[in-house]
């Protein structure tokens, strides 16, 4: 394979790689300006000790965003940050009060609310849903997350989050925790797999980079398969028909990778697939392994576990990937001078250093 050409392979795989990372980057970021949707993981996390009688509340995404659901026989008002309504819940389902500060800090992006904005300005209500639950960004919950605490105390303060109920005042009141950041161990798997494989590639032994690749592709998509089923059953506050579709569509594209990777000989190419839908997963999931917190649907060691697997095995593909492709060029490069080339990307490396 000339020069030229693994330049162009390794540029086309580092462009592809690019613009997936960023694409998993920036998308939550600007759909969600409150954080990030549906996140792995949280320095914080709020916890509720009080509802009111008639309420439903959960807090979601760690300390990101509350969940409430109000009994429909009563009027419940959420007051916000300035002491004018912000919601209504009632017979008839949730409404928004448009001249709200709150309703400004919630928009996406966030916008400044007029300092004349206040308890005495005229609601202006608009009807969001005939439900009657409703989710919405409260910095209340974690407004202490600034606050200085004394070492090792994990409890940093209580919030509250002021309600009127049939005309009577009310609150939801809670707990914010944080939990210290995991040890960087949980990146080590990365480094170490990553580089046994770029030690085996070097041998230039095919069947060794087959035994790689399945090694490699095995633990990718098992992680793979475990983040998805935490991710997508983590309720927030419940889990929906969508995430069980995604679920299911993560599972059956796992199921598909392990198929070609170990029923039949995968080509490069499927192990770039493998490589980029795993690596898209560790990386969409890495709060699990920088966060204190593991907002997953499995125990905290077997979230990370999972994503460290994703980006791992999914790393491990990479070098391999790049050595099929070069395979591959040098196979269509002596079929167009007519040579005899393997048919096998996996066959003896000698047979290809033989071509002339």
């Amino acid at each position: 394979m000339g020069c030229k050409q693994r330049l162009r392979v390794v540029g086309s795989l580092l462009a592809y790689g690019i613009a997936a990372l960023a694409l998993t980057l920036y998308v939550p970021a600007a759909a969600q300006a409150h954080g990030p949707v549906d996140p792995s993981g949280s320095t914080y996390l709020a916890r509720i000790t009080y509802v009111p009688t008639g309420l439903e509340a959960k807090a979601i995404d760690g300390d990101l965003r509350l969940w409430m659901r109000a009994s429909p026989s009563l009027s419940v008002y959420v007051i916000d940050y300035r002491g004018a309504p912000y919601l209504h819940f009632d017979r008839a389902g949730v409404s928004v009060n448009e001249n709200s500060s709150m309703y400004f800090l919630d928009q996406i992006p966030p916008v400044t609310p007029s300092t004349e904005l206040g308890p005495n300005t005229r609601p202006d209500w608009h009807r969001v849903t005939t439900g009657h639950t409703y989710v919405w960004h409260d910095g209340r919950l974690h407004a202490l997350a600034t606050t200085a605490q004394a070492p090792g105390e994990r409890f940093v303060g209580d919030w509250s989050v002021p309600l009127r109920i049939d005309g009577t005042a009310a609150a939801i009141r809670g707990g914010l925790y944080d939990a210290p950041s995991p040890s960087p161990v949980w990146f080590w798997p990365v480094a170490v797999l990553l580089g046994c494989v770029l030690a085996g590639v070097r041998l230039r032994r095919p069947e060794l980079d087959l035994r790689l690749a399945r090694i490699s592709g095995g633990i990718a998509l098992t992680g793979f398969a475990v983040a998805s089923i935490g991710h997508q059953l983590h309720g927030r506050p419940g889990v929906s028909a969508g995430n069980v579709a995604a679920l299911a569509l993560e599972l059956a594209a796992a199921a598909a990778g392990a198929w070609w990777l170990y029923a039949r000989d995968p080509r490069w190419l499927a192990l770039a697939v493998i490589a980029a839908l795993t690596l898209w997963q560790g990386v969409s999931l890495i709060a699990a392994l920088e966060d204190g917190w593991v907002l997953l649907a499995l125990p905290a060691v077997v979230g990370r576990l999972a994503v460290a697997g994703c980006l791992a095995g999914g790393a491990g593909l990479i070098p391999i990937v790049l050595v099929g492709a070069e395979r591959a060029a040098r196979a269509r490069g002596s079929e167009a001078r007519g040579d005899q080339a393997p048919d096998d990307e996996w066959e003896d490396e000698q047979a290809w250093e033989r071509s002339p």
